[in-house]
């Protein structure tokens, strides 16, 4: 018994034992990871030393881990950090504290071919890691510059859904190209923002100089996300919703005031009055007479969003997998937009010396009215909802048809209802990219790397106009194309990188580019009589192909003597089919150098100045982007082919036979050269940083549009007959200050000033601009360019006010009656004439800003986010169509017309009947702004084994503003002829909540 009573209680032991022992290796330990200022550090890996066992920190910088026995060795890892490992000794709580790795963190900057120390950069680069926009949720790329960095200005002209915005580096001279994981001039539209890891933007010529000539307006160099090696199977989604709805809607007369301010009008001018008093009776006693057009054509939007992506890291291959879609609604009836999109990553290390990486993506685009506002034809939405006369209902009870023009009000546009319901401009576009890049390690030293892409774009655009109301024997017509656009690009490259003597460092790269690109396009037209059901009569069908390809070949070369004296130099040699064969080829050099004081021995152990450095730089950059085919070539050669129409006969593009633009073979590139002179300061460890940097850049033989004389057939040629200089100054000071582990701040604030000058045009002066429905009633065309003054100058008549006497002031016409319009006679004629038009102001800002300020308080963040434009002239087109101007409205809708003449003598307006000159300065408002572009506030849920943020915001939430339109920011001119406001669609005020979790 007593043997048997030991062996019980030797059992008994052993089951304690091992019940201790696997609980003991079921431990679990928990806590926080943290820089060396205390703050905390996400998406750190932490995994168990010689296992594929970890866990990713959170964004609160948490972590928790489970399945650890005594001994065992976890490793924290994370890019810019030292990886640090730590024994484990049974510890349930362990906190860690990383150290900055500076050689690791500045080796992230891409810098196009290649990358480099951020601390060894001699060119003007500004970077924005994805984590600066967490609090931003941007439904586009291009939304992620905004206010990060200085030289770079992001403009929201439009508030349609899946709108892209608008963004210049350094100037307003053109369109910068996107190079997305080395794929130049990629479809930024089709990429979702939620797969970016970082963002590069070359914006001097010694750093873009490196892409030739798709550089000569800047580079933004886009790298997405991939996973990390040995780390565990992660899953992140991200979620919002958002609400928006009209800013604010303009002041307009009620329908009995237009009424009787119409009455007023015709009276004034011996006319009888258009409403009886009859009815307007019979409408004062009619809760429900007139039409609020605003009310019928805007609304509450609601969009939302949703990703979701998985990555996981072995010893030798990572992945990354993501999905998206977004579906926005317009706050105009009948607008929308949809985009899918999912992107796979593959890194893999064939061997210890051979890497292979893949990336492929598809999106799909789905858009519907997506123009809407802005154009200036009769079916301008926007325009017309606040120029149609509030007294007309929406539909025509005698037709049970929209109502159409009643023989007053609004000649030009449309109902809006009808514009906006029974015009549908439907696209589609699906996007297919991949790219394989293969790199060999041959020594140490010395790497060779291929790489091939393929990017495919499908578009298919559908516009349906149903016949007019009121408008006899009008018809619904069906405008069709469908277009193809396939790029190949391939290289090839060298990279050398070695240090001599530990003093001297060199690394050089050498490239071989061919990139070949070929569009197809055809257009369909197809008329349908009212009645329904009768077939269609095809109209017109027009088919164009267009190929075209660049040939180059490059070199860099990067030197750092002691990491202290720095220098880059490049060279590069494009050829390219757009240019006649005679001049398709050119070579562009750029060179810069930087000196790191900080490296000095005076200043290497300062308590106040951690970083100083000077850069210079000086680069060319070659130019063709505007031109095409049929501008070097004649119709005969192949470049531009022929189509058989009829399946039988050889035809061209309509236009191109006898279109008045007459090619040139003596066409070479436009050429930019660009010198800059930068300063980079730190202060305080880096807890204050300043850039300033200094630019010069003239583009000579600048492509233009030149006239030919009558005796030679007229038209006009294209030739490199313009200079153009563009300079200017940009700032960026940078804050970071933290109490401890649980606050901190962190402000930047970016300035940018530019001034440019027409140095040399074929004429004296030049019109710009486009002209159409909103435009009738222009002498000319909106904007001129005259040698030796800004570009984008507003070109009009001079309004001085009303004549209120019959005493003439200066400037003045004879023969004006008291009301009347006075408009500056600027040639003394005696007589109003194009002779006497002049510029009004100018569409590009003086100087723009912006300041993004974030907050941290525990588990609690804050993002607000100001922009401010100064310095800016709009041509508010719609604004004549309030006032009743007579060309396109006749009868005044807005408020503002009780201060015109006939109903204020004092007022600013002159009378009723008064001739409104609509190309005047009347028309041109200061539009000038400060708006908070972004608040929003989140909460990271202290979870212990998974991450949870849940944030609310606003964007758009208040515009302070003088300009008397829907939004100050609208824009539907170009770089030559901006600040133009056709009735833009309005940025609405939007409301978003969401939610990031990660497993």
């Amino acid at each position: 018994m007593k043997l048997k009573g030991f062996y019980n209680f030797l059992l008994f032991v052993l089951i304690i034992v091992s019940t201790i022992s696997v609980s003991a290796q079921d431990k679990l330990i928990s806590g926080t990871i943290y820089d060396e200022n205390g703050v905390p550090v996400p998406f750190v890996n932490v995994i168990i030393k010689g296992t594929s066992k970890g866990v990713v920190s959170k964004f609160d910088g948490t972590f928790s881990l489970t399945g650890l026995k005594k001994g065992d060795i976890l490793l924290f890892s994370y890019i810019g950090y030292k990886t640090k490992d730590i024994t484990y000794h049974t510890q349930a709580i362990l906190d860690v504290t990383l150290e900055t790795d500076n050689e690791q963190l500045e080796e992230v900057v891409v810098i196009g071919y290649g990358t480099q120390k951020k601390s060894d950069l001699t060119g003007s680069t500004g970077v924005v890691s994805a984590e600066e926009s967490d609090l931003q949720p941007v439904p586009n790329v291009q939304g992620m510059l905004q206010g990060k960095m200085a030289g770079v200005v992001v403009s929201q002209n439009s508030g349609a859904p899946g709108a892209e915005p608008k963004v210049n580096i350094r100037g307003f001279t053109g369109n910068p190209i996107y190079v997305i994981d080395g794929l130049i001039n990629a479809d930024i539209n089709a990429v979702n923002p939620n797969d970016i890891e970082n963002i590069s933007v070359l914006k001097d010529a010694s750093a873009a100089a490196i892409y030739g000539s798709r550089g000569a307006n800047g580079v933004i160099i886009v790298t997405t996300k991939g996973g990390k090696k040995n780390s565990p199977l992660k899953v992140n989604g991200e979620y919002y919703h958002s609400i928006a709805h009209l800013n604010n809607k303009m002041d307009l007369l009620d329908p009995i005031s237009y009424m009787q301010v119409a009455n007023r009008k015709a009276l004034e001018n011996g006319s009888n009055e258009l409403f009886s008093r009859e009815e307007i009776r019979r409408a004062q006693s009619d809760p429900n007479f007139g039409t609020d057009w605003q009310d019928e054509i805007y609304r509450v939007a609601h969009s939302n969003n949703a990703n979701i992506s998985l990555s996981k890291g072995w010893d030798k291959t990572t992945m990354r997998l993501s999905l998206g879609a977004r579906d926005d609604q317009g706050i105009i009836r009948n607008t929308s937009y949809k985009r899918y999109t999912s992107r796979l990553s593959l890194d893999h290390d064939l061997t210890k010396s051979t890497k292979v990486v893949f990336n492929g993506s598809y999106s799909f685009e789905d858009g519907l009215n997506t123009d809407q506002g802005g154009q200036s034809s009769a079916k301008n939405v926007v325009a017309a909802a606040t120029a149609w006369s509030p007294n007309i209902p929406v539909i025509d009870p005698n037709t049970n048809d929209y109502s159409g023009f009643q023989g007053y009000g609004a000649t030009v546009l449309r109902n809006p209802v009808y514009s906006a319901e029974e015009i549908d401009r439907m696209t589609k576009t699906k996007t297919m990219s991949t790219n394989l890049g293969i790199t060999q390690k041959i020594f140490p030293e010395l790497s060779f790397k291929v790489f091939g892409a393929v990017q495919y774009r499908d578009l298919e655009n559908d516009t349906y106009e149903r016949y007019e109301p009121a408008v006899p024997n009008s018809s619904s017509t069906l405008y069709q194309s469908r277009g193809e656009n396939l790029k190949y690009q391939g290289n090839a490259q060298l990279d050398f990188n070695k240090t001599f003597n530990e003093n001297h460092s060199l690394n050089a790269t050498a490239v071989f580019e061919v990139i070949s690109r070929k569009f197809t396009n055809e257009y369909y037209t197809t008329s349908f009589d009212q009645g329904e059901g009768k077939e269609g009569t095809l109209s017109e069908k027009i088919s164009i192909m267009q190929p075209e390809g660049m040939l180059s070949g490059l070199a860099r070369v990067s030197y750092a003597y002691k990491e202290k004296l720095l220098f880059t130099g490049s060279v590069r040699l494009d050829g390219s089919s757009r240019l006649p064969k005679n001049n398709q080829w050119d070579d562009f050099y750029s060179a810069a150098f930087a000196y790191k004081l900080t490296k000095e021995e005076f200043l290497a152990n300062s308590d106040i100045i951690s970083e100083l450095k000077l850069r210079a730089g000086y680069g060319e950059i070659g130019n063709v982007n505007s031109l095409r085919a049929f501008q070097v070539q004649n119709l005969t050669d192949p470049l531009i082919k022929p189509y058989a129409f009829d399946g039988q006969t050889l035809s061209y593009a309509e236009g191109f036979e006898n279109g008045n633009n007459r090619a040139n073979s003596d066409l070479r590139w436009e050429v930019s050269r660009q010198a800059n002179l930068g300063l980079d300061l730190g202060l305080f460890e880096d807890k204050v940083q300043l850039n300033v940097d200094v630019y010069h850049k003239i583009t000579d033989d600048s492509h233009f549009n030149s006239l030919v004389p009558s005796f030679l057939g007229g038209g006009s040629v294209t030739t490199n007959t313009g200079k153009m200089l563009n300079q200017g100054l940009e700032v960026q000071l940078t804050h970071k200050w933290t109490n401890g582990k649980k606050f901190s701040i962190r402000n930047t604030v970016s300035f940018n000033y530019n001034q440019s000058e027409v140095l040399e045009i074929p004429q004296d002066s030049i019109f710009v601009g486009t002209s159409g429905s909103l435009e009738s009633g222009f002498d000319r065309q909106s904007h001129v360019l005259i040698k030796g003054q800004q570009v984008g100058q507003l070109y009009g008549y001079k309004y001085l006010g009303v004549k209120r006497s019959n005493a003439q002031v200066d400037g003045e016409v004879p023969g004006l009656n008291v009301g009347d319009a006075i408009y500056y006679d600027a040639n003394g004629d005696n007589q109003i004439g194009i002779e006497d038009m002049q510029v009004l102001g100018n569409g590009h800002p003086k100087f723009t800003w912006g300041l993004n300020s974030y907050i941290d308080y525990k588990n609690w963040s804050l993002n607000i986010f100001i922009q401010g434009v100064h310095g800016v002239d709009v041509f508010n087109l719609p604004k004549h169509g309030l006032y009743g101007g007579g060309s396109g409205v006749i009868d005044a809708t807005s408020t503002a017309i009780f201060d015109s003449y006939s109903f204020n003598k004092n007022g600013e307006l002159p009378s009723l009947n008064a001739l409104y000159r609509k190309q005047s300065s009347l028309f041109v408002e200061d539009a000038s702004f400060v708006r908070i572009k972004n608040i929003t506030l989140a909460y990271q849920v202290p979870f212990k084994k998974h991450s949870l943020r849940v944030y609310g915001g606003a964007q758009n939430v208040f515009t302070f503003t003088n300009y008397s339109g829907y939004d100050p920011e609208a824009n539907s001119g170009s770089n030559l002829a901006p600040g133009l406001d056709r009735g833009s669609f309005p940025l609405p005020i939007t409301y978003t909540f969401g939610l990031n979790f990660g497993i």
